[in-house]
């Protein structure tokens, strides 16, 4: 797969997540009876949420990533120090 399609997708992804962001805001703001928002509100909103949601995952993940890597550090001392006994 070309670099340009690896874009156009990521950029497709993109449109999905922040469309469904979007409905999830509109059923959110009917359902506690709210005045509905305009679509410029919902546009910066749904991208907000969808960005924030980003930047979680990759913090998160970075911290899982570093976890297992401890983790499979400590088995391996533990492991190690085992066998020489």
């Amino acid at each position: 797969m070309a670099k340009s399609d690896l874009s156009s997708f990521g950029k497709k992804i993109r449109a999905v997540e922040k469309d469904f962001t979007k409905g999830l805001i509109k059923w959110r703001i009917k359902r506690g009876g709210l005045p509905p928002a305009d679509e410029e509100t919902l546009d910066k909103s749904s991208e907000r949420v969808v960005d924030e949601a980003h930047r979680i995952v990759t913090k998160r993940g970075k911290t899982v990533l570093e976890e297992l890597k401890q983790t499979k550090k400590e088995f391996l001392k533990a492991y190690r120090e085992k066998d020489k006994e």
